[in-house]
């Protein structure tokens, strides 16, 4: 759904076992408090902040050995478990996670402002309900590098088909339009069936694709 490997999930939730050069046994510990440790399990919630720290970790090449720190460093300032989620994350936490990055990772010019800008609109594709927890997201549907300001087509909700990437003006799953356009009905088609723009559907069909890559 976010385009992430599943090793890569696995690693950031579970945490890795590796050998090192010398062969020595390391340890890669979680950076993401899985929702169910034991039973490997994740949460609406733990998709979220994975899709936040992809979009980071996608736009800069930061290795989580360096974005961990940073995190830390927010979660003991701030007294936070889960930063990432938190509501005053992007009022305080952001400005405390830049400070501790710009220390780790070089950045020239205006690259904090540039991070900035890229961890705003990761946290912006994320809707929170009354009591500040995420009820749905946005995923990005085009690389956030290369496309920073991207249309809403596609929402994951967890209420809405299981969870599942749909059309988010017409509730249609995105792997059924996609299996449609396959089987040879246009995107002019299945916009008049499904009372959405053509720009909508060719969206959905961009997001699967992204995601069969």
């Amino acid at each position: 759904m976010l385009k992430l490997k599943p090793s890569t999930v696995r690693a950031w939730c579970f945490g890795q076992r590796y050998k090192d050069a010398s062969g020595s046994q390391k340890s890669f510990a979680p950076v993401v408090l899985a929702a169910e440790k034991a039973a490997r399990l994740l949460s609406f919630a733990n998709l979220c902040e994975l899709h936040v720290l992809g979009a980071i970790t996608r736009t800069y090449g930061i290795p989580l050995q360096r974005v961990r720190p940073a995190l830390e460093y927010v979660r003991r300032r701030m007294g936070l478990r889960r930063p990432l989620l938190a509501d005053n994350f992007r009022t305080n936490g952001l400005d405390l996670f830049l400070e501790q990055a710009g220390q780790l990772v070089s950045v020239s010019g205006g690259g904090q402002t540039a991070m900035r800008g890229d961890f705003e609109r990761a946290l912006d594709r994320i809707e929170r309900g009354n009591a500040g927890s995420p009820v749905r997201l946005f995923p990005f549907t085009r690389s956030p590098a290369a496309t920073p300001t991207q249309p809403r087509a596609v929402l994951i909700d967890p209420r809405i088909a299981f969870g599942r990437p749909v059309l988010a003006s017409a509730r249609v799953r995105t792997d059924v339009i996609h299996d449609r356009f396959v089987a040879g009905d246009s995107p002019a088609e299945m916009a008049g069936d499904y009372g959405v723009s053509e720009a909508e559907i060719l969206e959905a069909l961009r997001y699967e694709q992204l995601v069969a890559a």
